[in-house]
């Protein structure tokens, strides 16, 4: 086939991908009533919502209790088991990418989520023992789970949807995810702390858990694609080959890049949020998770419209306007909570959520919270749907992986971009507007290189 042949296919088929110019997008609601779909969709709801609420029930226990009962220094330890949930993301990100690569996808899957079951029994026991170090094995162990069964749930999508449906999917699985997220931390936070919180703990990871993986044996079979690669399970080389492979397809790996950039500013926004709820705004725990619910529930109602929004299309023409949408919806919420505050007495109790809705510039500050983290949604959706769409078939799962890879990076180097400017004297709100504002370069790097895609480069 010649160059210009190949170019013409390529643009033909960018076309295609969200069929006849003007059709109506792909119903969402379709696809999770559809078989080929929604085992995945609630595998990996259900598979999101156990991590939180497993995390989160361990740092409630960490924080209000243990860390009194054995005179632990509460910060080091938290940010500890930051890093140890994370760290499994960067080690085994590229052998499990090779691994899906390699198997049956839906397979794997099931065996992922059958050692969830194991590792959630187990948990259910050290909440009982209330065992600190069992448990930070145990979130250790949940990352790594968690690690393999990431590019399962992506790279599964184009065998499982229509490349018309693929916006669509990413959408809903991205949907899924960010609202697993806030209801497991609601649970975990809230239940961990009850008379009898360490057994609902146990007995709701456990529950979930044996939920997931009977899901997953509704999805349907995704076999191999082409050849299967060489696993190696040296990590550092596998991490370096993976990367490096990735790099040479321009088009998925810089879809992968902009998706690391979200994981930066959001890793910042998410640090921060918490701090500023209790210091900059006076609110207790409760009033803080609805600012949180605020921020969260914005995220999966982007990239739930990211399916309308594209109708149907997959390509990098969303991307810059969720950036610039970041861009103003940081400053935006700089702007209020600058300007909350009045008639406040700061000497008297955090306002629990009541009092916190209550107060009309409150108001102000969920707005643009909801507002950043809606275009948040909408940034990041097409993205995954960008890259998945354009890797090979048969590399896919490794695609993923290179993602966390990449995304893992991004997070240590936004909580050492925002030390640095904590230093530096910067208030937390500012330097929330500031990693915001670098929204505007990404807006501006994703036009640019959109062209030059789309010119066949």
């Amino acid at each position: 086939m010649t160059l210009a042949n190949r170019r013409s296919d390529e643009a033909r088929a960018a076309v295609e991908v969200g069929g006849p110019e003007g059709g109506p997008p792909p119903r969402q609601l379709d696809l999770l009533r559809a078989r080929r779909f929604w085992p995945l969709f609630w595998v990996q709801f259900l598979g999101a919502f156990n991590d939180q609420v497993f995390k989160n029930g361990f740092m409630a226990l960490l924080t209000w209790r243990l860390a009194e009962r054995m005179d632990l220094d509460i910060d080091v330890h938290v940010l500890f088991a930051g890093a140890l949930y994370i760290l499994p993301f960067a080690l085994f990100a590229a052998v499990a990418g090779q691994i899906a690569d390699a198997v049956d996808k839906a397979v794997m899957m099931r065996w992922v989520k059958g050692a969830e079951v194991v590792l959630m029994a187990l948990a259910a026991l050290a909440f009982q023992l209330e065992n600190l170090w069992l448990l930070y094995l145990l979130l250790f162990l949940m990352g790594a789970q968690s690690a393999f069964f990431a590019p399962i749930k992506y790279a599964v999508l184009p065998q499982y949807l229509k490349r018309r449906e693929l916006m669509a999917g990413a959408g809903l699985v991205q949907s899924a995810t960010f609202l697993a997220i806030i209801l497991g931390q609601i649970l975990g936070l809230k239940v961990a702390l009850l008379d009898g919180g360490a057994t609902l703990v146990g007995a709701a990871v456990v529950s979930v858990a044996l939920l997931g993986w009977a899901a997953s044996f509704m999805a349907p079979p995704a076999p191999r694609q082409g050849r299967p690669p060489e696993i190696d399970v040296t990590v550092v080389r596998a991490i370096r080959d993976v990367v490096r492979d990735c790099a040479r397809r321009r088009r998925p790996f810089f879809a992968i890049l902009c998706i690391s950039w979200f994981w930066f500013a959001g890793a910042t926004f998410l640090t921060l949020i918490l701090p500023i709820a209790k210091e900059t705004l006076h609110a207790s725990e409760d009033a803080a998770l609805v600012l949180l619910s605020a921020f969260v529930a914005g995220l999966a109602l982007g990239a739930a419209l990211t399916n309308r929004a594209t109708r149907g299309r997959i390509g990098l023409a969303l991307p810059p306007v969720g950036a610039v949408g970041i861009a103003a919806g940081a400053a935006l919420f700089w702007l209020a909570t600058t300007a909350y505050g009045t008639g406040l007495d700061r000497a008297g109790p955090l306002l629990d959520a009541g009092g916190f809705l209550a107060r009309g510039d409150a108001w102000a500050v969920l707005g643009a919270a909801g507002l950043l983290a809606t275009f948040c949604g909408l940034y990041v959706a097409p993205l995954n749907a960008v890259y998945i769409d354009a890797a090979p078939a048969d590399e896919r799962g490794r695609f993923v992986a290179c993602s966390n890879i990449t995304d893992s990076a991004a997070m240590v180097t936004s909580s050492l971009f925002a030390m640095v400017l904590l230093a530096l004297g910067l208030a937390r709100e500012e330097v929330f507007a500031v990693v915001g504002l670098t929204g505007l370069i990404a807006a501006a790097v994703i036009l640019r290189a959109r062209g030059r895609f789309e010119a066949g480069d």
